[in-house]
């Protein structure tokens, strides 16, 4: 799959912190660029420089090319927790280190150094199993294989140099799209650090199968596509300055229904709805219900009621008509949904919100920007591989 090409989801409005806008996608364009054998060996630092219509970054190391990574105490403890609930970095956690440049990530895709798993839930990778850029591909190819029960392989892989957290120091981002068949392209993305002197593959994404995701220079991932007929849904999460994976929020998007799905989907078990709650299909298509939530879901969880009610009074609803305006459910509606503790807002109310979200993590509106904005902060993707053959 080519990523130049414009996708655009049709029927959906996204909010990104305080922005709403249409969802129209302008994915990063590969860039052709020299080897790593053609660089100038003379070149001293790892530097991004991209340009959007608002943003101008310049990301510099501040070292000049170590032979190895020296490791650099933070001015401010920036430890890992070791209890956080998606890394575990042992009883001392990781200090992370600050002296790493672009030549320093290279070493992997070159061969030279190998990466340890270190977060929890990496797709298709072994917690706290060490590989080498050749054993990370083959290990894809064989689970992918394995899930999908076809021979599918890595296609492409493409590497950046980006800046979790906007802190003014680089990791590493892997893209891979790996053959689709009959289906859509299985995309993954990899976020690779180094602490203690150790490259370590702190965090990793994937979209596939009527969706597709984007990383952006801040290791802000966007995943958005259908899941249903008339359902849409978009998520944000990211890796921190810390290397820590943290939930955003997320949007799930129920085009022209009535009160029987929103109570099928979001009301919580406790509430006992009037006899007389109309519970069939006969009010469908009064509106769409967008539904953000700021609680991740833990599939781990299920059929656990008081956990799924908690994560139930996460939720802020915003209804929309056929038009995409604002508009509120009957009175009798309503009162049941203040029962439930419902907050059914409008999209000012949805921005506030969001920024309360972004106040909780320590972000700004400008790492959130994500595709759906002409602000999107775009990685400069580098071919590493085309038509990968392993």
């Amino acid at each position: 799959m080519k990523r130049n090409k414009i996708i655009e989801l049709i029927g959906v409005t996204i909010l990104s912190g305080s922005l709403i806008a249409s969802c129209t996608l302008l994915p990063p364009v590969h860039q052709a660029v020299l080897s790593p054998d053609e660089k100038d060996s003379n070149e001293s630092n790892a530097q991004i420089n991209t340009t959007t219509n608002n943003i101008d970054i310049d990301i510099t190391t501040p070292v000049d090319s170590p032979v190895e990574p020296d490791i650099i105490e933070p001015d401010n403890n920036n430890v890992i927790e070791p209890d956080n609930n998606y890394v575990d970095n042992g009883n001392n956690g990781f200090t992370a280190d600050y002296s790493a440049t672009e030549d320093d990530y290279l070493k992997f895709l070159n061969g030279e150094i190998d990466a340890m798993v270190t977060y929890l839930n990496t797709d298709y990778l072994e917690f706290e199993k060490t590989y080498t850029y050749d054993s990370m591909i083959d290990e894809i190819n064989a689970k992918v294989e394995e899930e999908w029960m076809d021979d599918r392989k890595v296609q492409e892989v493409d590497y950046a140099i980006i800046d979790c957290g906007n802190d003014g120091y680089p990791e590493m981002a892997l893209y891979m799209a790996i053959d689709n068949g009959n289906y859509d392209t299985l995309q993954e993305y990899y976020i690779f650090k180094f602490y203690n002197g150790n490259l370590c593959i702190i965090d990793s994404y994937n979209a596939y199968y009527r969706s597709m995701g984007e990383l952006n220079i801040f290791g802000v991932f966007t995943q958005y596509g259908s899941s249903g007929a008339n359902r849409g849904y978009a998520s944000y999460v990211r890796c921190n300055k810390d290397g820590v994976h943290e939930f955003i929020y997320s949007l799930s998007n129920e085009q022209e229904i009535g009160e029987a799905t929103i109570a099928g989907y979001y009301i919580p078990s406790y509430i006992d709805l009037p006899e007389d709650y109309p519970l069939t299909h006969d009010t469908a298509g009064k509106y769409t219900c967008n539904a953000y939530s700021f609680m991740e879901y833990d599939y781990t969880m299920d059929g656990d009621d008081d956990y799924y009610n908690e994560y139930l009074d996460q939720f802020v609803f915003v209804f929309t008509d056929r038009q995409g305006g604002v508009v509120y459910p009957d009175a009798e509606y309503m009162k049941i949904y203040d029962q439930c503790g419902f907050v059914v807002t409008d999209f000012e109310g949805l921005n506030a919100r969001v920024a309360e979200r972004l106040e909780e993590l320590g972000m700004t509106d400008e790492e959130l920007l994500n595709s759906y904005t002409e602000n999107y902060v775009v990685p400069d993707w580098i071919i590493w591989e085309d038509n990968y053959e392993h």
